[in-house]
């Protein structure tokens, strides 16, 4: 299964044949039959099976693009990974401990006569065991989706999405006009949002 971006639909003569050749050789489907950029179909979705892909839907652009965004079900199953994944805890590390432990190291005997490299993977080995030893572990949590946006922005991309999806529904003029605009003060909005961040940041 593969998603091709709409060069390949511009690139003439034997290329384009052989691609054309080889999703009919592959007895590949494609599932995309709408436009993706004003009246033209500038995206591909193959699959091998027609069963392996559902529900094609066009979108609306993504941020400054003027191609549509293009979501699909792959209706593969698979199994799921509950393995439980853990990281270090640093916030929590005894580092009073590991600067005691690493007090009572004879560093002048133990990098005698070593090279960059030796000094390096021994001063590492070292690091990694006060690391393991006195840094407890923690579950990695799910990480939370648009927490760095304001509720403000949240409301407008909110309002831009359904703009797009009465557009369209109605095919106007009047309601693309509405869309653009709300896609403007979006777009002028996260800027700002992201100036204050970079501002914050130093």
């Amino acid at each position: 299964m593969g998603i091709y971006s709409g060069h390949l639909y511009r690139v003439l003569g034997e290329r384009i044949k052989s691609f054309l050749n080889l999703v009919q050789d592959s007895f590949l489907s494609q599932h995309l039959l709408e436009a993706t950029r004003g009246e033209n179909v500038l995206g591909i979705v193959l699959s091998s099976q027609k069963e392996f892909v559902d529900n094609v839907k066009i979108c609306e652009p993504l941020g400054c693009s003027d191609h549509n965004q293009i979501h699909f079900i792959i209706k593969i199953k698979g199994e799921r990974n509950r393995k439980i994944r853990y990281m270090k805890f640093f916030h929590k590390g005894r580092y009073k401990d590991i600067r005691e432990y690493l007090a009572k190291i004879d560093w002048n005997n133990t990098l005698k006569n070593t090279t960059a490299r030796e000094c390096w993977n021994i001063s590492k080995s070292e690091i990694d065991c006060v690391v393991d030893k006195f840094v407890p572990l923690k579950k990695r949590g799910k990480r939370s989706k648009k927490k760095h946006l304001s509720k403000e922005a949240i409301r407008k991309i909110k309002y831009k999405q359904m703009m797009w999806k009465t557009y369209r529904h109605t095919g106007s003029e009047e309601d693309y006009i509405i869309y653009k605009e709300a896609l403007i003060k979006l777009q002028l909005k996260l800027e700002i949002q992201r100036e204050a961040t970079e501002k914050n940041s130093f």
